[in-house]
């Protein structure tokens, strides 16, 4: 029996592996999409019910698990995309993506593995991040912080948006930041200023205390050195991301010094017929529309490399 071989393989199943299935089944090419845990990445399983204020054409936002939703509506209606549960292991440079049960052999892979939420490795951290105990590193479901006291540490994005997400259900809310601004979309924190919530700048979250569960953090202002126990019930620590790169570090691909891949302005790596899209690129804008677009220009130079039509080829002297 002759093996199959796919066009593209895509490993990893969130908004930018999602994407470029999408614009590669567009352009007609045989599309295996392959996803560990859950369709749709971070926006179905860390925060499903967030609203999106910031993605094109939904001027009143969208949910993540309503973006998820469309996305997988288009795959399906697509001839030329499969999709498969399955845990990639290894990718090996000519381009066969190992699974447990199965090794698939493609003409290219796209490496969309995109990131996690980085643990901030403190006291008390790990003793509360599992069971609802009171850490957290996302807000997934709202209700579970109603009538709390709540402490968001960070000054990004994630940290900003978790806060406006949750601030009209919380008892007393708190935002710590060890630095002495905030690098989040200007709008979110000009919002986020002129709510309840209480700013407490150039401050670093040294330990968490409690029983069972989350009952107190130990702060420290590093500009006056001074510490303080403030009273809490829930814990959101949105300090950032780290890449998921565990299944390609023997491949051999390009990375910086934090694990992100290099690509050039094609999403090529520089290994042949491999490439990389979303969040796991390094210096990505980490927008669900930056994975979109990464899709497309993938997709553009995958079909060019495959198909070889005559528009993909190089002139002499370019």
């Amino acid at each position: 029996m002759k093996e199959e071989i796919w066009d593209v393989i895509i490993v990893g199943g969130g908004p930018a592996g999602l994407t470029t299935a999408i614009m590669c089944g567009s352009r007609h090419l045989k599309t295996l999409v392959l996803e560990s845990n859950k369709w749709g990445g971070m926006p179905s399983s860390l925060y499903p019910d967030k609203i999106i204020p910031n993605y094109p054409g939904f001027p009143d936002g969208i949910t993540g698990m309503e973006l998820v939703q469309r996305w997988l509506k288009h795959i399906k209606k697509s001839e030329f995309a499969t999709m498969k549960i399955a845990t990639v292991t290894e990718i090996t440079k000519n381009r066969a993506v190992k699974t447990p049960e199965e090794t698939y052999m493609g003409k290219t892979v796209v490496i969309a593995t995109g990131t996690r939420p980085r643990m901030l490795g403190i006291p008390g951290e790990a003793k509360f991040n599992k069971g609802n105990k009171g850490v957290y590193y996302y807000v997934t479901h709202r209700e579970e912080f109603r009538g709390k006291k709540t402490l968001v540490v960070g000054g990004g994005d994630t940290a900003v948006d978790a806060v406006l997400d949750i601030v009209d259900v919380t008892d007393e809310i708190y935002i710590a930041h060890r630095r002495e601004k905030f690098r989040a979309l200007d709008d979110s924190v000009k919002k986020m200023e002129e709510s309840k919530t209480e700013i407490l700048l150039n401050t670093e979250v040294k330990e968490i205390r409690g029983s069972n569960k989350v009952e107190e953090v130990v702060l420290l202002n590093n500009k006056t050195k001074k510490k303080q126990i403030l009273k809490i019930d829930k814990v959101v620590l949105a300090v950032g991301l780290v890449p998921n790169g565990e299944i390609f570090k023997k491949l051999g691909v390009k990375m910086d010094e934090k694990g992100y891949i290099i690509t050039d302005e094609e999403q090529q790596t520089n290994i042949e017929g491999i490439f990389a899209v979303g969040d796991i690129v390094r210096g990505s804008f980490r927008l669900l529309i930056v994975g979109a677009a990464h899709g497309a220009i993938a997709s553009q130079k995958i079909y060019g490399h495959i198909k070889k039509p005559y528009w993909a080829e190089k002139k002499k002297g370019q």
